[in-house]
């Protein structure tokens, strides 16, 4: 919850950014951090049901998968401008 706390507080510091240096050095210490919150997704797989390891750690990686295909279905249907 610490690494998504500061996800959220860089996505704010990196839309408020007025340099394209300031945003890159942003974006570098955001990318840190939403990296160390997978790595805490994927470091308790071994530790949900020890047998089922690969089955979970399916689960959890189609998780962000399916995730992206929802997210694309929803961009889909907006218009550019509304999209972006």
């Amino acid at each position: 919850t610490i690494f998504l706390f500061c996800e959220g507080a860089l996505v704010l510091v990196f839309a408020n950014t007025a340099s394209l240096e300031g945003a890159i050095v942003v974006m570098v210490f955001f990318s840190l951090f939403v990296q160390a919150a997978e790595g805490s997704s994927y470091g308790i797989v071994p530790y949900v049901d020890p047998p089922s390891t690969g089955s979970i750690a399916g689960i959890i990686g189609a998780g962000g998968n399916s995730g992206a295909v929802a997210f694309g279905m929803g961009f889909r249907n907006l218009e550019y401008k509304d999209a972006f």
